[in-house]
């Protein structure tokens, strides 16, 4: 009985991640990016849950990945193709930023059976990539953002270099709280207040930079470890 809660919660990801697919189709791109962040919102707390009702299991965990696909696959690629087949280049390239939910898939297959990645993540984590695309949607589609000068070529070298991070060797920093204490999580608590304050001050784009951030302190850290 307690696996069905964390399972719910997973259940919502997917209905978020549909949901988002559809206004996508209709053309409401805001809509569908806020449906990615609540997609999002559920991912966190199906694990935290899980973790805190000790209801881990190996059907919740294909859940997770099965909805990962729909919510931070399928969708940020849609995204991504509304906003190539919206914005001048070379007709029918739009379809080459669906490779963004091709290595999605991968990734979480590989996820599933590494066991590098209980502490970390080898490679962007799948919701990241599409909080990223999401928030530099709403900010395209915004009134302060502008699709003047956005070319299609421009859209299929973020999905070619996304795409690459999404499979990349890199190790990645994950922000699973075993618990809230303070000892052991002072990193995690100072990149948290690091972001809050980019949301503060930057609104939706604030996100963007939160993970152009710790894509790149994941980088520095992984130079670092090689320096050493």
């Amino acid at each position: 009985m307690r696996a069905a809660i964390p399972n719910a919660i997973t259940l919502t990801n997917l209905l978020f991640g549909c949901i988002g697919i559809s206004l996508a189709a209709w053309g409401d791109l805001p809509g569908a990016a806020r449906m990615l962040y609540l997609a999002a919102l559920m991912d966190f707390f199906d694990g935290f849950a899980a973790r805190a009702l000790n209801a881990q299991s190996a059907i919740g965990k294909d859940l997770d990945s099965l909805s990962d696909v729909v919510s931070f696959g399928v969708l940020p690629a849609f995204l991504l193709f509304q906003l190539a087949a919206s914005v001048p280049g070379i007709e029918y390239t739009e379809y080459g930023v669906f490779v963004i939910a091709l290595a999605s898939a991968l990734r979480l297959a590989r996820f599933n059976h590494d066991t590098r990645q209980t502490d970390g993540f080898i490679g962007l984590p799948t919701p990241a990539n599409g909080i990223l695309i999401a928030s530099l949607t709403i900010f395209f589609t915004s009134t302060t953002g502008s699709l003047d000068g956005l070319r299609k070529e421009y859209l299929l070298a973020a999905s070619a270099l996304l795409s690459y991070l999404l499979l990349s060797p890199i190790p990645m920093v994950a922000f699973k709280f075993k618990s809230f204490a303070w000892a052991g999580n002072q990193a995690r608590y100072l990149f948290l207040l690091f972001s809050a304050v980019l949301l503060l001050w930057y609104s939706y784009l604030g996100l963007a930079f939160v993970i152009l951030a710790y894509i790149s302190w994941s980088v520095i850290g992984l130079l670092t470890n090689r320096s050493k």
